[in-house]
Formats: C-alpha cells, structure tokens, sequence
C-alpha cells in the first residue's frame, strides 16, 4: 500500500501544507504544487524523486525538510480524524466497532 500511494501524488496536499507554513498563502501553494505536480508526471517522477534542486526552481521556500513532510508515512499519521488512516484513527474505530459487537 506505502508503495502504491508513493504514485499518486497523495502528499501534495501534504506539500501545500509545508509551504504554508513556511508563509506562502494557501492559494499560492496551491498553484504551486500544480506545478510541481505537473513537472513529476513530465518527469515520470514522484514528489519524492524530485531534487531539492528542482524544488527550488519553484519556491526558494523548500529546503531539505521538505523530504519529511511529504514521506507517505508522515502524511498517514497527520490525519488523525476519526475515519481517518493515521493509526490512532484507525485503532479508535475499531474499538468503537468493538464496542458495539460485544453482547
């Protein structure tokens, strides 16, 4: 599963998050990352293939860390909502399942 959502550019929202919070505003992440997205699939490459050198040439914003806030890993275990995949979230629901298949 870790290598099948590697594919589909599910941590570009992630992305859109990091460069958020280096200051961009959200719409102007937004349209970069379009942009990097864009750049990958030209490429044939994922967001984690890509260099810093080429992230850079979007945004002098991205540095090393950007490598961490888009590992699929990460990006799992930030969504801790119920229903969501962090581990957490999931252990939560299947104890609420639980909870109500006891007898």
């Amino acid at each position: 599963m870790a290598l099948a959502a590697r594919g589909g550019f599910t941590n570009a929202t992630d992305l859109a998050d990091y460069l958020v919070q280096k200051g961009i505003p959200f719409r102007e992440a937004h349209q970069l990352v379009s942009k990097i997205v864009y750049d990958c699939l030209k490429l044939n490459k994922t967001l984690e293939d890509l260099s810093l050198k080429e992230y850079k040439k979007h945004s002098p914003f991205i540095n090393e860390d950007v490598y961490a806030a888009i590992n699929i890993q990460h990006c799992v275990a930030a969504r801790q909502i119920l229903g969501g995949p962090a581990p957490a979230s999931v252990l939560e629901v299947i104890r609420q399942a639980k909870e109500k298949l006891d007898p």
